[in-house]
């Protein structure tokens, strides 16, 4: 059962949101997600954020792009347009190694970005719904989903308050 009602805990230290976030999720309580202006080391794991798989993403582009500069390469200079430079072969592989390799890049690279743009569903028009605008700059901020007649949001909000925790605030997301 997914909720839209959260309660923020907004922190000023990284420290105090890393050991926050550990003990709310060993009491039971579920993390929807901790914003930060920049990465915490060790908050993946504590949050259960399984390893990205964009190197296999990667992989895959420039494989795309090795395919495509092979066979542009050879249909053009051994099925299309055989010329006889200097008496060397039609499809002499080694001088196609500098082009495979920049069309290998430039396939990787423009793969990449709109892997980042699907998965982070950035789309044009669409808004970005920031949970608390002074996350980008300074503060860090741990949401806890609420799940009706479960959650005790006193208890949670002592929780939060005793590690420090310099303002708690209730949102609701919208769909």
């Amino acid at each position: 059962m997914d909720t839209n009602k959260v309660i923020l805990g907004i922190y000023n230290d990284p420290d105090h949101i890393y050991d926050t976030t550990k003990k709310l999720i060993h009491d039971g309580y579920r993390v929807r997600d901790v914003y930060s202006p920049f990465a915490i080391h060790g908050m993946d794991r504590v949050l259960g954020i399984k390893r990205s798989r964009l190197t296999v993403a990667a992989f895959c582009f420039a494989m795309t792009g090795i395919v495509l500069a092979l066979t542009l390469q050879t249909y053009a200079s051994y099925f299309d347009w055989q010329m006889n430079v200097g008496g060397k072969p039609s499809l002499h592989i080694p001088t196609y190694i500098p082009i495979t390799f920049e069309l290998a890049i430039l396939c990787t690279a423009f793969g990449m970005v709109g892997c980042f743009f699907a998965v982070n569903k950035m789309v044009w028009g669409k808004n970005a719904d920031i949970i608390d605008i002074r996350v980008t700059d300074d503060l860090f901020v741990v949401a806890i989903d609420i799940i009706p007649n479960k959650t005790d949001i006193a208890e949670l909000s002592s929780i939060l308050k005793n590690n420090g925790a310099i303002e708690i605030r209730e949102r609701e997301f919208e769909d």
